[in-house]
Parts: structure tokens; C-alpha cells; sequence
């Protein structure tokens, strides 16, 4: 994979035009996945060959609710397809396939709760943690709401 520092090193402006909050590669491919303000899109890049440095947009993955919403939080990974998952709240989550951009996963909670990150534990098993401390596990081969594993008082 991509390592920062080894493969490239943003050292100033570049290839974005919008600010970037959070930027993931995604395993086995080319492709780099960002996300921050205006609102919480995503946008998908692709890195060149080995010979070249530039970093092209390839498309952008909406999300519902985008406008007015904190900038999503985002995990990759790529054991059945390029997957991203992302959210900016807890009852927004969603898995989307990177090159298709199908949904693949929604998760269906009431809370509302804004998150601080997110992650893959495994290809089936997803972690959020939510701003006020909740820690959420979702298993995304059962379409049902995270439980909350443990919660930290403020």
C-alpha cells in the first residue's frame, strides 16, 4: 500500500479544491478517498504510475442529508471489493463500494449522535465512536442498529 512520507508528501496546495479533513488510500488499488467541508461527500482520486505524481479526481460519492452535515468520517477497505465506509453521524453510516459506488451497507439507528471515527475491525465487523464517548459495533451481515458496547462519561 501507500505510505505517507515513502510515496508522496503534500507539502502545500495541490490537488483539491476543497479542504481536505480526512484522506484514506484504499488497499489493493490506486485510488485515494477524502472528505471535508462544505459538506460530507466524499471524493475518490486516483493515483497515477509510478512515473508520474499526479493525483486526478475520478468521481465523488454523494451521501444523503450532505448539506449542513459535519464532514464525514472514513475507514477503506478491500477484502470483497474497494469498500468505504462513512459518516458523519451515527444513524448516517453507510458502506459504499469505492468503484461502483453502490451502497452496500446502511446502518439503521434512530441516534443521531455525531461521531469522532470510525473504523473496519474486519470485513464484517465496523466500530464507531461517537463524539460524547459511545463505542458502537455493527455487524453488516445483520441489517439491524449498532449497540453500544461501552460508554465513557463526559
Amino acid at each position: 500500500g501507500l505510505c505517507p512520507e515513502r510515496d508522496f508528501k503534500v507539502e502545500c496546495g495541490g490537488f483539491s479544491n476543497r479542504p481536505v479533513y480526512s484522506l484514506k488510500y484504499v488497499p489493493d488499488t490506486s485510488l485515494l478517498v477524502t472528505s471535508g467541508p462544505p459538506d460530507s461527500s466524499l471524493q475518490v482520486w486516483q493515483v497515477s504510475a509510478e512515473d508520474s505524481d499526479v493525483i486526478k479526481s475520478v468521481s465523488a460519492i454523494p451521501t444523503e442529508n450532505g448539506t449542513g452535515q459535519p464532514w464525514a468520517k472514513i475507514a477503506t477497505i478491500s477484502a470483497r471489493a474497494p469498500w468505504v465506509l462513512h459518516g458523519s453521524r451515527l444513524n448516517n453510516v453507510q458502506i459504499t463500494e469505492v468503484e461502483s459506488r453502490k451502497n452496500v451497507y446502511t446502518a439503521a439507528s434512530g441516534n443521531s449522535e455525531e461521531l469522532s471515527g470510525l473504523a473496519f475491525l474486519d470485513c464484517n465487523t465496523l466500530l464507531f465512536c461517537c463524539a460524547k464517548g459511545q463505542l458502537c459495533l455493527a455487524d453488516v451481515r445483520q441489517p439491524q442498529s449498532p449497540f453500544e458496547a461501552a460508554s465513557v462519561p463526559s
